[in-house]
């Protein structure tokens, strides 16, 4: 019971958070950065994962073993 209380006593309502920039967390800044100033790096990185994806579907196929 002193725990609720206490937790009660000490409750303050919410305050909302009002951003002062509206344009701030949109996806179109993001993309803006990325090929803007990240363009190298972000290239880069989706030829690697391009060659991973392409190296996990040849390493899960099954070669056929032929009997001769």
């Amino acid at each position: 019971m002193v725990t609720i209380i206490a937790a009660l006593k000490t409750f303050t309502g919410s305050v909302p958070v009002v951003l002062k920039d509206t344009n701030l967390g949109l996806v179109k800044n993001l993309g803006k950065t990325l090929f803007n100033e990240y363009l190298l790096p972000f290239e880069i990185s989706s030829v690697l994962l391009l060659s991973a994806m392409v190296g996990a579907v040849l390493l899960a196929t099954k070669d056929p073993k032929t009997t001769a």
